[in-house]
C-alpha cells in the first residue's frame, strides 16, 4: 500500500489525533465571548462516549502517542455503532497485533490533510486521504455522504482540525489481501494466497474481482487434500486453483449476466447463473460487492475446481505414485490434454506398494495406458460384462456383483474402491490393484 514517504514521520503524531476526534457540539468561532476550541482531537476523543472503539483502534495501531500535532486535519470519525455494524469478528481481527499495518492503513483512510469543513464540500467532489485513497462526496438534499458513509454530525471543531462524525467504517481503501486478512471467515484463503506466493500480485494495482471461498468451503475438502494443496511441492496447482477464482477487472454484482461464461486470470472460464440466487459454477455467492482499493470481493461457499485436469485431480486426491509414474513415462501432457475425454482407473498408493514399479519408461507407459479408456465413463455407465478397450490396446472386462465393481484384466483383477472423481477432461475411478497388460 502507499505510504507518505518522508512526510510520514512528521505527521504520524498528528493523524491519530485526528482519528480520535469528536465533541458533541461545534464551537461558534464568531462569538467574541467564546474562546474557541481548547482541546485537540485526541483530548476531545478521550471524553467521547461514542468513539471508544475508534480510540481502541488507534491505540492498537500504535499511533496514540504520536498523532497529536498541530495539524490541521479533517477527520471522518466512525462511531462505535459503525464498527459494530461490520461483519462479525472483523473488529477483533483488526485489533490483533499481527494486523497493525492493516489497521494503520484503515485509519489513515479516514483522515485528510487540512481543514475541510462542510461548507467546502460539493457533490461529486473527491478528497485524498493520508493513505493515498480518494473518497467521493455525495450530497443528496440534506444528506451528505463521504465514501458511502453518511455524515451524522459535521464541523466538530478542535484546536488541530475539524471532525465529521460518520455512520460507517471506510474499508474500501484496503486492498484484496488486506481486506481478506481482517475477515475471519477468509483466513484459510489468506493462508492459501500466502502459500501460493500470490500476495504481491493481489496487492497490486488490479483491478481484480475475487470469488473468495470461506473457511467452511475449504473445510468441505478432504483434510488430506487441503494439506496437499498447501504443500510446497504443489504450489503450481495451488496457484492454478486460486487464479481460477480471480477475474481481471472490477465486476460488481450489477455487472453479472445470467448464463455468462467469464474468463478468469487462470485462463479458463467460470459460468455465472442468476436463477434462484447468484452462483458461480453452481456455487452460491454469499456476499457481494465488498469494495476494496484494487477491486471487489464476492464471498462464495465452495472452492472452484472444475478447471482441474486429470493430473491435477490425481495430485489433489493423493495418487502420488501414479503421478510420478505418469511423469516418468512421459504421459503427463496426454493426460492434461484439454481436448481429450478420458477415463482413468487409478491405482491407489497401496496398490503400487504391492508391486515393484518398473523404472523403464516404455514398460511403465504400457502399464499406465492399460488403465486409460479413450472415452468418459462414469460409474452409472458401467455394466456387468462390459468390455473396455484401453489406450494400450488390450481389453478389460467390467464385473458387477452386489454393488461391487471389479475390473478383470489380462493377468489380474482389481476392485473399484472409489468412483466418479470428475476432471475437466474426464473422470477418475480408484482401484486397489495395478492391472497388468497382456504379455506380448
Amino acid at each position: 500500500m502507499r505510504r507518505m514517504g518522508e512526510e510520514w514521520n512528521l505527521v504520524r503524531g498528528l493523524v491519530v489525533a485526528g482519528l480520535l476526534a469528536v465533541t458533541a457540539v461545534a464551537c461558534d468561532e464568531t462569538d467574541p465571548m467564546d474562546p474557541g476550541p481548547t482541546e485537540n482531537i485526541v483530548e476531545l476523543a478521550a471524553g467521547s462516549a461514542d468513539l471508544e472503539t475508534l480510540v481502541t483502534a488507534v491505540q492498537a495501531a500504535g499511533l496514540d502517542q504520536d498523532l497529536q500535532g498541530d495539524g490541521p486535519f479533517t477527520v471522518f470519525a466512525p462511531t462505535d455503532g459503525s464498527f459494530e455494524s461490520l461483519p462479525s469478528g472483523l473488529v477483533s481481527a483488526l485489533l490483533e497485533s499481527g494486523n497493525a499495518d492493516v489497521l494503520q492503513e484503515l485509519l489513515l483512510g479516514h483522515v485528510v490533510s487540512g481543514r475541510v469543513e462542510a461548507a467546502d464540500l460539493s457533490d461529486g467532489q473527491t478528497v485524498t486521504t493520508l493513505s493515498g485513497d480518494e473518497l467521493t462526496v455525495s450530497i443528496d438534499g440534506g444528506t451528505v455522504s463521504i465514501g458511502g458513509a453518511v455524515v451524522q454530525t459535521a464541523d466538530v471543531q478542535a484546536t488541530n482540525g475539524v471532525v465529521h462524525i460518520i455512520g460507517g467504517v471506510l474499508t474500501q481503501g484496503l486492498n484484496v489481501v488486506e481486506r481478506a486478512r481482517i475477515t475471519p471467515e477468509l483466513s484459510t484463503l489468506v493462508t492459501a494466497v500466502s502459500e501460493g506466493d500470490l500476495v504481491s500480485t493481489l496487492e497490486g494495482a488490479g483491478p481484480f474481482t475475487v470469488f473468495a471461498p470461506t473457511n467452511s468451503a475449504f473445510g468441505a475438502l478432504d483434510a488430506a487434500a487441503l494439506d496437499r494443496l498447501l504443500a510446497d511441492e504443489n504450489q503450481a496447482l495451488l496457484q492454478k486453483i486460486l487464479t481460477y477464482h480471480v477475474i481481471p477487472g472490477a465486476v460488481r454484482s450489477s455487472d453479472l449476466t445470467d448464463d455468462a461464461d467469464v474468463a478468469t486470470a487462470e485462463g479458463s472460464t467460470v459460468r455465472i447463473d442468476l436463477d434462484n440466487g447468484a452462483t458461480v459454477n453452481g456455487v452460491a455467492i454469499l456476499t457481494t460487492d465488498i469494495e476494496v482499493e484494487n477491486g471487489v470481493i464476492h464471498v462464495i461457499d465452495g472452492v472452484l475446481l472444475e478447471h482441474l485436469d486429470i493430473v491435477d485431480k490425481a495430485i489433489l486426491n493423493g495418487f502420488t505414485t501414479l503421478v510420478d509414474a505418469v511423469q516418468t513415462a512421459g504421459l503427463e501432457s496426454a493426460l492434461r490434454d484439454g481436448s481429450a475425454s478420458l477415463t482413468v482407473f487409478a491405482p491407489t498408493e497401496a496398490a503400487f506398494d504391492a508391486i515393484t514399479v518398473p523404472s523403464d519408461p516404455q514398460t511403465l507407459e504400457s502399464i499406465l495406458l492399460y488403465h486409460v479408456i479413450g472415452t468418459e465413463a462414469y460409474a452409472s455407465s458401467l455394466s456387468d460384462g462390459q468390455v473396455l478397450t484401453t489406450l494400450q490396446g488390450g481389453d478389460i472386462t467390467v464385473q458387477i456383483s452386489n454393488g461391487t465393481v471389479m475390473l478383470q484384466g489380462a493377468q489380474n483383477a482389481a476392485t473399484v474402491v472409489a468412483t466418479d472423481v470428475p476432471a475437466s477432461n474426464g473422470v477418475i475411478h480408484a482401484i486397489d490393484a495395478v492391472l497388468l497388460p497382456p504379455s506380448n
